[in-house]
């Protein structure tokens, strides 16, 4: 008799991250199920595929039979505080707490290194807000670095694309604000050994990236020479690039790189706390060429 697959639910699963997640999950032959803003007509049938958007009501019911529920959905759509509130943290709470209510046995929420005390961007502070609920419903929560791999999204996104097109770059006054990444591939291994159990719950937020900050400088040196292309550096100063993603918004363009974006960036957490015990039981790689392209 073939022994039965262990089953989780993931949000978030048409993001970088995300889909990512999935597939780790996928290949160590688990199944899966998808809470997708997006279901196509053709997979409506899907039983593992269950149309969802951040705010929308949710039953708990869902949740029923699952071991894990992995929390990676962020709708970025959303620039106003107000709505920000009302979609991205109203709606998180309350899958967290359904999830609780279901007796899930592992709770994962992904949170972002940008989230800390007084941090600036609303994108930190809506995901400081969803990690308060995230304590109680005694979640794992994991705050990852700026994430890399092949075919990034997000900011990494931006930043490559900016790097493959653009042979001029503007740098925001000196270049020398500081960057922890994580390789999408070291961030999988790690949520996927927490919903093993492999690694232990932790009681408070962890950080999850390499421990040595790479300057902006740094990050776009290396993404040029994993091209073998070279640009030109020009300083800007930060209010004038503030400003003009600020219209570019507001024309209704959609961009990766927003002023939200920019906020977290220069007003970075310096001395963010690593878990020691985590670094040791994932080794995260450094950022470098050889790295970028694995």
């Amino acid at each position: 008799m073939n022994q039965q697959k262990r089953k989780c639910i993931i949000s978030g699963t048409s993001g970088f991250v995300g889909s990512h997640i999935k597939s780790c999950f996928v290949k160590n032959e688990w199944e899966v199920y998808e809470l997708k803003h997006t279901v196509q007509n053709g997979n409506l049938n899907d039983r593992h595929l269950i149309p969802y958007s951040l705010g929308d009501k949710i039953d708990s019911k869902i949740f029923s039979d699952l071991e894990v529920f992995v929390h990676c959905a962020y709708d970025f759509r959303q620039r106003r505080w107000e709505d920000i509130f009302n979609v991205n943290i109203t709606g998180s709470i309350n899958l967290l707490r359904a999830a609780k209510s279901a007796g899930l046995k592992k709770i994962i929420f992904i949170s972002s290194i940008a989230a800390f005390d007084n941090c600036k961007s609303m994108y930190g502070r809506a995901k400081l807000e969803i990690e308060k609920e995230a304590l109680k419903t005694e979640a794992v929560i994991i705050r990852p670095g700026l994430v890399y791999g092949q075919n990034p999204g997000g900011m990494f996104g931006a930043l490559n694309k900016a790097t493959s097109l653009l042979p001029v770059i503007p740098v925001i006054g000196s270049g020398n604000d500081l960057m922890f990444l994580i390789h999408i591939e070291d961030l999988c291994r790690l949520v996927y050994k927490f919903s093993t159990g492999e690694i232990k719950n932790s009681l408070n937020p962890m950080v999850a990236a390499h421990e040595e900050g790479k300057t902006f400088k740094d990050v776009l040196d290396t993404l040029l020479n994993s091209k073998n292309k070279k640009a030109l550096y020009i300083p800007v100063p930060y209010n004038l690039v503030f400003a003009m993603l600020k219209i570019i918004e507001g024309t209704g363009l959609k961009i990766r790189f927003k002023s939200d974006s920019l906020i977290s960036m220069v007003s970075y957490n310096p001395n963010p706390c690593f878990d020691p015990e985590i670094s040791r039981k994932i080794q995260f790689r450094d950022f470098n060429v050889q790295t970028l392209n694995s």
